[in-house]
């Protein structure tokens, strides 16, 4: 049993590592989008809508980390 939590606590980690990163990835993608615009309404809506899509990614893999935490202490694992 304790192999098996092991193994659970490391993809767990690794997961929210991967998540966390891509995040930070395409919330600078779409900030740079944004800076870059020139202005542009359309292109600007781009940055802006993909920024908001890394916070929401962002959001989702913080709230799977907690309830995957909350699953393993409610069956005592």
């Amino acid at each position: 049993m304790d192999a098996i939590n092991n193994l659970f606590t490391n993809l767990l980690n690794i997961g929210t590592q991967v998540g966390v990163a891509v995040a930070a990835v395409f919330l600078m993608w779409g900030a740079y989008m944004y800076m870059f615009a020139a202005g542009n309404p359309h292109r600007m809506e781009r940055g802006t809508s993909a920024m908001w899509c890394a916070v929401v990614g962002l959001v989702m893999v913080v709230s799977a980390r907690i309830i995957a935490g909350m699953i393993r202490t409610a069956i005592g694992a």
